[in-house]
């Protein structure tokens, strides 16, 4: 397999951080508020002659559970990847498990922070490439509007 090189292939651009409720008796998850991160990144050609290029994606960070008394303080925030986040990229129509290795959120403004992320991408879950890391740093807007599932 070759190999994707995110890295010197493509940029994080500005990304958000939603914040929504989700419950679901039937696994017994009471209802518990969730953040979301999207990152988009710059088109790019990823060297896949079976998706039309250059490809547009975006890294996801999706189910993280916090757990604090007020769900906008971020700065600070530590994250590694869990049982329960899952971060993923989109790429040559496939999904693409990612582990965070490590995840620092840094505001600089009221609801912006800045990312700072190094992944472990799992090109190779759907046979896409060969496995690979990720490391970007980009800032993201937080979106008080919280949603309901």
């Amino acid at each position: 397999m070759d190999r994707i090189n995110l890295q010197k292939k493509t940029k994080s651009q500005i990304g958000k951080i939603e914040m929504y409720w989700f419950e679901n008796e039937s696994i017994g998850l009471a209802k518990t508020l969730f953040h979301k991160f999207t990152i988009p990144l710059e088109p790019f050609n990823s060297g896949l002659d079976y998706v039309a290029q250059p490809e547009k994606t975006e890294v996801v960070i999706d189910w993280v559970h916090l757990n604090v008394k007020d769900p906008t303080q971020l700065n600070g925030l530590n994250l590694k990847t869990s049982a329960d986040i899952e971060t993923s990229i989109y790429l040559g129509s496939a999904h693409n498990p990612c582990d965070i290795i490590s995840l620092t959120l840094t505001g600089v403004a009221d609801n912006i922070f800045v990312i700072d992320c190094k992944l472990f991408v799992d090109f190779e879950h759907e046979g896409v490439g060969q496995n690979e890391e990720f490391v970007f740093s980009t800032q993201l807007q937080l979106d008080l509007d919280v949603k309901e599932y």
